[in-house]
């Protein structure tokens, strides 16, 4: 079952193959924060799941970019 939270879903919730813009990052930490921001994963940006097994492999902008799920999680997007 999917949550919602603030109107959107984690990206690990979605399918691979789905689209969704990002909402906002929920890091808890500056450094994940930092290193999110540094590769592009900003509010606002389109993201696509590639994939979700064996890693997590989205895509923002012209960036793929593969992350566990911990900090996958950090990412609340809204399925368009």
């Amino acid at each position: 079952m999917m949550a919602v939270r603030d109107g959107g879903v984690f990206l690990t919730e979605l399918k691979a193959g789905e689209k969704a813009t990002i909402l906002k990052i929920n890091a808890k930490d500056r450094k994940t924060l930092n290193k999110l921001m540094a590769l592009g994963v900003l509010p606002g940006m389109q993201v696509t799941l590639m994939q979700k097994f064996p890693s997590l492999v989205f895509k923002v902008g012209n960036t793929r970019i593969a992350a566990d799920e911990a900090i996958s999680k950090n990412i609340l997007v809204l399925k368009n």
